[in-house]
Parts: C-alpha cells; structure tokens; sequence
C-alpha cells in the first residue's frame, strides 16, 4: 500500500491569537451567519492587522446549530487553467470540466449581443477544434 503524499497548505495568520469568546449568533433564512460578542466580551481586540479581516473559506453548519469555518489555503493557485479569451469572454478548464464564458453588456443592444455572441463563439469553437489535446484526460 502506497503512502498518500501530504501537501501543507499555508494559511496566512488573521487573529492576534487563538481567542475563546462568548458570543451571539444568529442564523437568516437565506444562509447569512451574524455573530456578535456578548456585552462582557466587548473591548477585546482579536484581529492581527487593523479593524477587520475577511477571509474566504468554506463553512459547514450542523442541525444543531453547531459551525466550523475553515478558511482556504493562501497563494494555493488557481483551480482554473486559462485556455483561451476573447473580447467579452473566456474559455478555462478544471479538472473535470471545461468552461465557456461570455458576458456582455446590454448597453450595446440586443443586435449587437447577438453579433458578439456568433463572432466569439466561432473563435471559442475554432480554438476548441485547433487544441483537442487540452480537452482530454
């Protein structure tokens, strides 16, 4: 049995250090979390550098209320490999799957979306066609 190769992730430091605090949360409808310090607990200072932090990550919550936040690797790179871009859209690739990407403003009108759309589709299409090998296992 081979063993599995570790990869330590880094992750940049946010709080001054590891803080236990009383707090009040609360849980919306539509997924936002608030927590709030109890009154007691007003006055500390936890975060490292400044007023505030924000941090991506990814957070799970339990039925019964209970959270675990874990915030993503830093400098990890990108899950996305660029392939190719055109005026208003891109084409990129994960592991699994291949993305095609337009976005156009509707300031330009809907002949003009329709224009845009055909031409750089075309260009994706071709691209596509001229690179198999970046689409394939």
């Amino acid at each position: 049995m081979g063993t599995k190769n570790s990869k330590k992730t880094t992750r940049k430091q946010v709080f001054i250090n590891n803080t236990r605090m009383n707090t009040q949360t609360v849980y919306t409808e539509n997924g936002n979390i608030n927590i709030y310090p109890c009154s007691f607990e007003l006055g500390q200072h936890i975060v490292l550098n400044g007023n505030t932090a924000s941090q991506k990550g990814r957070m799970i919550t339990d039925d019964s209320g209970t959270s675990h936040f874990m915030p993503y690797a830093v400098d990890s790179g990108s899950r996305y490999d660029e392939l190719f871009a055109t005026t208003n859209g891109e084409v990129k690739r994960t592991k699994k799957n291949v993305i095609v990407k337009l976005s156009l403003p509707i300031a330009i009108g809907p002949m003009a979306i329709v224009e845009a759309l055909s031409d750089q589709i075309q260009e994706m299409v071709k691209f596509i066609w001229s690179n198999q090998n970046n689409f394939r296992k």
